[in-house]
């Protein structure tokens, strides 16, 4: 059930993964490293995970409660994008 919403998820997941990776590869390598990307890299993945636990999130929400779910998971990923982009350049942030 719900196989084109999960197999969706699946390749939102690996495709955002698969750019976080190229930007880490890429700081490694080159010192440099997309601001975008080490954001909002992390929003897909969490978003995937989100689609794949809950495909029939899928679509624009309609009511409150999915309007603060989708929200909430956009906050997560979010702060999962922030975490990343400090992992990968702490002096940007001061530390």
């Amino acid at each position: 059930m719900y196989i084109k919403e999960r197999l969706f998820a699946v390749v939102l997941i690996l495709g955002f993964a698969g750019l976080t990776y190229y930007n880490w590869r890429q700081l490694w390598q080159e010192n440099e490293y997309s601001l975008k990307l080490a954001a909002f890299g992390p929003v897909g993945v969490v978003g995937g995970f989100f689609l794949l636990i809950f495909p029939t999130m899928i679509g624009k929400p309609n009511t409150t409660q999915e309007k603060v779910i989708v929200i909430l998971v956009f906050v997560v990923g979010i702060i999962a994008g922030l975490l990343n982009w400090f992992l990968m350049d702490p002096g940007y942030f001061g530390m």
